[in-house]
């Protein structure tokens, strides 16, 4: 997707809907599109001919033109929020509306959600230069969801075994009080488990043992301090309790792809990205 910036949304209604259980809505033919949020009670859409399921933390994008027709949760009251829309491209390059997602389950900490509370506080309290800002959060959501990426810095973790994160962020303390890396033992007490089962559930959840995560939480430790601040490399790797800097240097390749000088460098430019597995490692150290 490309020029989203030039994406201009006109908005049609929104509001926050409480439906008493067993009722229904519709069929009618939607004039515009809708975002809905669906906060409360598992409800069922048919749109076009086709049954969707919609859960608590779902929410939908449906299509100006499509036929609607919802069931609202027959034993407990539904709860949604919807904001109704109208979008000129203006030369903005989306996918083709058939392959829009009809349905997205939300994970934990998304960004979709906040932006969709902050487009109806805009929407409820109109001025010339909220209006601006709910055109910049409609196509953050637009953006997001036709995508994919929801995610934001604090969810993720939640999404690993408990015991793998208290591993990885006892770890990550005991290098910020610049102490040694810590055992085996010494993580498997920490997480309240066993030694075995700990590597077990490293292997499942990251694909590498406790061993080999602790050395990417001390490569993730160095990668940060080699990004704000102005150590040499020898310290670096000294604080991060490696040998000697040519192990560290051979380490830090493996992980990163580049030197440790070099990587410094591709920071600056803002041309690193990290490893599937040292993503994983960073979003569990991170606290909160």
């Amino acid at each position: 997707m490309k020029r989203l910036e030039r994406l201009k949304f006109d908005f049609h209604g929104a509001g926050w809907a409480t439906l008493p259980p067993g009722s229904t809505f519709g069929p009618r033919v939607l004039k515009d599109y809708e975002f809905l949020w669906m906060v409360e009670g598992d409800s069922v859409a048919e749109w076009d001919g086709k049954r969707y399921a919609l859960p608590p933390g779902s929410l939908s994008l449906i299509r100006s033109g499509t036929r609607d027709y919802y069931e609202w949760d027959p034993q407990v009251k539904t709860q949604g929020v919807y904001v109704h829309f109208y979008f000129e491209r203006n030369g903005a390059e989306l996918p083709p509306e058939r392959d829009w997602p009809a349905v997205r389950i939300l994970p934990e900490g998304d960004v979709l959600r906040p932006l969709m509370r902050h487009v109806m506080w805009l929407l409820d309290h109109r001025t010339p230069e909220r209006m601006e800002l709910a055109q910049g959060a409609m196509r953050l959501m637009l953006g997001a969801y036709l995508s994919g990426d929801v995610q934001t810095g604090g969810e993720v973790a939640s999404n690993f075994p408990a015991p793998v994160v208290s591993a990885v962020r006892f770890a990550t303390e005991r290098l910020s009080a610049r102490r040694a890396p810590p055992t085996l033992g010494e993580l498997a007490r920490a997480a309240h488990v066993s030694d075995g089962h700990l590597g077990r559930l490293f292997r499942t959840s990251l694909g590498c043992g406790p061993v080999e995560a602790m050395r990417l939480v001390r490569l993730d430790h160095a990668a940060a301090l080699l990004a704000t601040s102005n150590l040499p490399a020898k310290e670096v790797a000294r604080l991060t309790g490696f040998a000697n800097p040519f192990h560290f240097s051979r380490c830090f390749r493996e992980a990163f792809g580049h030197s440790p000088r070099a990587y410094r460098k591709k920071y600056a430019e803002g041309s690193v990205v990290p490893s599937t597995r040292m993503r994983a490692v960073r979003v569990i150290a991170r606290p909160g």
